[in-house]
């Protein structure tokens, strides 16, 4: 009620107030067109202002005399001088429009005239970008988003808490906020949020108000695009000259620059720079990409000499995906107070800073938001007084929509939260108990019944429960009991999964597992659905299973920061097994291989230890938990494991030491390489140590349901290189956005990376194996590849390698 009461009177006391805006206007060309996303500098106050589709702007100004200069892309600019005196002021400003003329220059055959002009700016570009020390400014934001159309697969894909998106189809929804923003070098902001109104759902929350769009052109990246001023900008950019207009006596460029590749982080658009200062009045950006069309417009005004900030942001956008459409529009105006100018920028520049370093990334670590405590309560009359775009009637109509669209939110969400049982969940799975409960159960349902086939079992038929009890925010456990009928054995494999999470902060994890199931002799080889796949279809099988009775148990904890200890005991009842089943579509049953150690007993009592340390791991806190986003170093881990006793039965023996170093390294915006190089060596005899515990290597098929090359080896049996003496292996995966066929303009719109790949293999029993191969990767769903093996130097095969990430579809 509070909130409807609120509302209410915002739109009755609307009328009456419209008239406190004491300077306001129109923007039109010859033809009385208005000119949307015109922009207005008040230099006396260093305030901007933006006209919205009809035109028009307005603001509240104090008593004095103001110097105007009006502003629009393609149009003459106009100056005023307007003086209020307890009165209302109201212009009706009509622009001409501007030709670019084009210098008399002389074209060589070298490079079009922008690329001087360009270098000029990009040499300037750091020097605007630190013009100023701080700042305080106020900042109006406006966005409106609408939904035209929305496809059938859209709304099915993109369903969650039992919304869809269609629910909010031709409904414009409306945020808009009043901010105090405070800058402090070099990229330090405080936006302090002193009203805030919004008509979307779940957005009451001042705090998921619009950032102010704080990018600019002479940063290296604007928001997530490359800058057509960055350092590198001649890679990725190409540019021409336009002509030229004057402006009180100062020459502005208009400058052309496109995109050398179709690349998401790539723009098209203008920059309009001046001579001899070479800083930028206007960036006019634009991008295009799957479907997303945006324009985006920075204005930038002489605040003090030498200091160009930007006055204005406007952003228009329009996507049309899979047969769903909409629209936005994003304002936003400054106005600017407490500057106080970089007088040493070139000191400042290269001047080496130190200080601990922090390794969490919080939520905007740089950008602070704080929120008044009136932000949402703020009348009609304060808002009318601040907001400097009036809101058109299909803004003022989402005002009266708001409750309701919310009223129906929360009742879909309160239904799928607390979820009923129906019958049809019997066959699709579903879940008892709501997620934010102390306690919930899933299960799979008929259409996950069938689990895997192989020619040991025969089909996997059963059934996955898993339950969630939750202590608290930081405790939770989930047990995961399972149980399968085996048509090939006749027999029952069973188990359960026990994951208890108790120091989510330090990522401490134990878990504990009981099982009766078959087990391969190289779980990182080839994975159990790319055999079923094999097995059901070819009859082909290349995995090799023994029947596992054991119960183990395994901890993780982080010591420090990046750096993670594991340990884990397991008793294992082990023995061999023979085929049971010889199904499949295809393929002969004759030449299905033989079970590897048929009726062998192996058991094991085994513990290890592993640390595994990253110098430079950045994490953030997401639910009290703790995540790693981004690790800059080297990944270091040293591993140590040994299966000792003879209270089995002929227990398997061994003491293993194995270590590695792995890192991902960004070589540009679009290229870079990951390596890792594994080595280890079984300690004293191994005359007791059975094959199962052997060091194994990762394989995959030719084709695979789950697994990309670049982990695996592709043309490497599965048990090829099994050893129990000593190993080394290496990979190196070389990935770029523009590597062979990306160079083709035809291929650029496509969403695939390129991958060039590097993998050694050597055990004194092997000998040197080598793998050499080049992929396209989709998306990350779908890897196509062609790869060459060598041994001892020689070649030895080559293959064609198709995968598709299912895991990825599956989640």
């Amino acid at each position: 009620m509070q909130k409807l009461t609120i509302i209410i009177s915002f739109l009755l006391i609307l009328p009456m107030y419209c008239l406190s805006q004491n300077f306001r206007g129109k923007i039109t060309d010859n033809k009385q067109q208005p000119l949307y996303g015109s922009n207005i500098y008040i230099k006396e106050i260093n305030q901007g202002l933006i006209c919205d589709d009809k035109g028009e702007f307005q603001t509240t100004l104090s008593n004095g005399k103001y110097s105007i200069m009006f502003r629009c892309l393609g149009f003459k600019p106009v100056s005023r001088t307007i003086e209020i005196k307890n009165n209302q002021v109201d212009l009706q400003i009509e622009m001409q429009e501007e030709s670019y003329e084009l210098k008399e220059v002389t074209i060589t055959n070298t490079e079009d005239p922008a690329y001087a002009i360009i270098r000029k700016a990009i040499a300037e570009a750091p020097n605007y970008l630190n013009a100023v020390n701080k700042y305080t400014a106020d900042v109006y934001i406006k966005a409106n988003m609408e939904l035209f159309t929305v496809s059938k697969l859209v709304d099915k894909l993109s369903k969650e808490e039992g919304l869809k998106i269609s629910d909010f189809k031709n409904n414009v929804f409306l945020q808009e906020s009043y901010n105090q923003l405070e800058f402090t070098a070099p990229d330090k902001y405080t936006q302090t949020v002193k009203a805030f109104s919004s008509t979307i759902p779940d957005n009451f929350d001042p705090k998921e108000s619009f950032r102010i769009m704080n990018a600019s052109v002479y940063a290296p990246q604007i928001n997530d695009n490359i800058s057509p001023l960055n350092k590198d900008a001649f890679k990725y950019y190409k540019y021409k000259y336009e002509g030229f207009n004057e402006e009180n006596g100062i020459i502005i460029n208009k400058i052309r620059f496109e995109a050398k590749y179709k690349n998401p982080q790539l723009i098209d658009g203008y920059l309009y720079i001046a001579d001899e200062t070479w800083h930028v009045q206007y960036a006019e950006l634009s991008k295009d990409i799957f479907g997303v069309k945006q324009n985006f417009v920075i204005s930038y005004e002489e605040i003090s000499p030498k200091v160009y900030l930007p006055m204005s942001y406007s952003l228009t956008g329009k996507f049309d995906i899979l047969g769903t459409s909409g629209g936005m529009n994003y304002f936003s105006s400054l106005k600017y107070t407490d500057i106080e100018v970089n007088k040493e920028i070139i000191k400042q520049l290269t001047k080496k800073k130190s200080s601990k370093r922090n390794f969490e990334i919080k939520t905007d670590t740089l950008y602070t938001k704080v929120t008044d405590s009136l932000a949402t309560k703020r009348e009609a009359a304060y808002w009318d007084k601040i907001r400097t775009i009036a809101l058109d009637s299909m803004e003022i109509r989402s005002y009266e929509k708001r409750d309701s669209i919310q009223q129906y939110v929360d009742s879909v969400k309160k239904g799928f939260h607390s979820p009923k049982f129906k019958p049809m969940d019997i066959v699709m799975g579903g879940r008892l108990g709501s997620d934010t409960a102390s306690f919930d159960l899933k299960y799979g349902g008929l259409i996950r019944v069938f689990r895997e086939y192989n020619f040991v079992d025969g089909a996997w038929l059963g059934q996955t429960v898993t339950m969630n009890i939750r202590f608290n925010k930081k405790r939770k456990l989930t047990v995961s009991p399972y149980a399968y009928y085996t048509t090939g054995r006749k027999r029952i494999l069973y188990g359960s999964d026990f994951e208890y999470t108790y120091a989510p902060l330090k990522l401490g994890q134990l878990n504990l597992s009981a099982a009766s199931v078959s087990e391969d002799f190289n779980p990182d080889g080839i994975s159990r659905l790319d055999n079923t796949f094999s097995s059901a279809f070819f009859r082909k099988s290349d995995n090799a299973l023994y029947q596992k009775d054991f119960i183990s148990a395994r901890n993780s904890i982080d010591l420090a920061n990046g750096l993670q200890l594991t340990t884990g005991i397991e008793i294992a009842k082990r023995q061999g097994l023979y085929n049971h089943s010889e199904w499949g579509i295809w393929g002969n049953p004759d030449k299905i291989k033989p079970n590897l150690y048929a009726n062998d007993r192996f058991d094991a009592v085994s513990y290890s230890v592993k640390l595994s340390y990253s110098p430079y791991a950045y994490y953030s806190i997401r639910n009290e938990k703790k995540v790693y986003r981004k690790i800059t170093s080297p990944t270091f881990t040293l591993a140590y494991s040994e299966g000792f006793s003879s209270w089995l039965t002929n227990n398997s023996r061994y003491r293993k030491l194995q270590g590695s170093i792995s890192q991902k390294i960004k070589l540009s915006y679009f290229n870079n390489i990951d390596y890792k190089v594994e080595g280890g060596s079984f300690l004293g005899s191994t005359r007791r140590t059975h094959f199962a515990d052997y060091q194994q290597f990762n394989t995959s098929r030719q084709y695979s349901l789950t697994d990309f090359p670049f982990d695996t080896y592709t043309l490497l049996g599965n048990y090829e290189a099994s050893t129990d003496r000593y190993w080394i292996n290496t990979r190196i995966n070389y990935r770029s956005q523009y590597l062979l066929l990306k160079r083709l303009s035809f291929m650029q719109a496509l969403p695939m990376t390129e991958n060039l790949h590097l993998k050694t293999l050597y055990t004194p029993d092997f000998n040197l194996y080598t793998e050499l191969g080049y992929s396209v990767d989709l998306i990350e769903l779908l890897n196509v590849g062609a790869f060459s093996s060598f041994r001892k130097g020689n070649f030895d095969a080559f293959g064609l390698r198709l995968s598709f990430n299912l895991k990825a579809i599956l989640h």
